[in-house]
């Protein structure tokens, strides 16, 4: 057992007091709106987790049950959420954010945004970077050490440079590891990232980096899927499915009419996944060499006009 020293508990404290005071939490509302930091992070968590349910609410965010029931009927009774009965199991309910609601949390989001554009104006984009590498160390650190007791896996469609970073080696590790490919392949993977990029979304857990998927923009109404991956640690949890779902609903969203993907012969597994959302095997390249292997390239489209 790690021995604890005393002095670095109450640094730790230290710092706690004092980036909660950074962040304004010792203020009952937050944004300066009627909302408080509890009912804005229920908002956060409902927009951004698939089929959310009370329990998941009270188990991700540590709420009582009581606590987390008052809220949500005041969300319902202002037409903010609604709920939907579970097809699987009719005991639960699914909560969702209204159109209302979905208006409600963009202007929270976008008013945490200029906070913290607001604190970071003050400061060089040299300490900027130092800031984020310890926030990045200090994430790291947890999340590792302090595993949640249930894993529950959000997805956000937002990144930030140090995700781009964390995107790349994870593929260049995964295909280094599970597919020989050598690091001709990071080479390429930098390059992917100079396009027109669209989205990103990432998958976490606590912190912890569980996948990832994101759009190229292409001339007209087309988009390329890229970079999808899902770390080893959250396979079969319906990640993978929960993500593509996302980018899915993105693209009809904005009346995209075609998505396509670039893929090879050997990456069989995912075949059955891209086949679910409505891609097809449109066209397969001679096998050549590749990242140090023998490869097929295959190109699967998916119309949605």
């Amino acid at each position: 057992m790690t021995v604890i020293n005393h002095s670095i508990t109450l640094k730790f404290r230290k710092f706690n007091r004092f980036y909660t005071n950074v962040l304004g939490f010792l203020n009952e509302h937050i944004y300066d709106s009627p909302f408080s930091l509890t009912e804005t992070r229920i908002l956060f968590e409902i927009h951004n987790t698939d089929d959310c349910t009370a329990k998941l609410l009270q188990d991700t965010l540590g709420l009582d049950r009581g606590y987390v029931s008052r809220i949500l009927k005041r969300f319902e009774k202002e037409n903010m959420v609604y709920k939907k009965r579970s097809e699987e199991d009719s005991r639960n309910h699914y909560i969702y954010l209204t159109s209302f609601g979905e208006s409600i949390y963009k202007k929270l989001e976008a008013k945490a945004n200029q906070q913290i554009e607001y604190m970071l104006k003050h400061i060089d984009g040299r300490h900027q970077e130092k800031l984020t590498e310890a926030m990045n160390t200090i994430q790291c650190i947890l999340s590792e050490h302090l595993p949640p007791e249930k894993s529950t896996v959000s997805i956000r469609d937002y990144y930030i440079s140090d995700d781009i970073k964390l995107m790349i080696e994870k593929q260049r590790a995964f295909y280094a590891e599970t597919h020989g490919w050598d690091d001709s392949f990071l080479d390429y993977l930098h390059e992917t990232f100079d396009a027109d990029i669209e989205k990103i979304w990432i998958a976490e857990s606590a912190g912890r980096f569980a996948g990832c998927v994101g759009l190229v923009k292409h001339p007209g109404k087309t988009v390329q899927l890229r970079w999808y991956l899902v770390d080893a640690a959250f396979r079969h949890q319906g990640v993978g499915t929960r993500l593509l779902k996302h980018l899915i609903d993105y693209c009809k969203e904005n009346q995209f009419e075609r998505i396509f993907l670039w893929t090879v012969s050997t990456m069989a597994e995912a075949r059955p996944l891209y086949e679910k959302f409505g891609f097809r095997l449109t066209e397969v390249k001679d096998e050549t060499l590749l990242w140090g292997q023998r490869l097929r390239e295959e190109r699967w489209d998916a119309e949605l006009g």
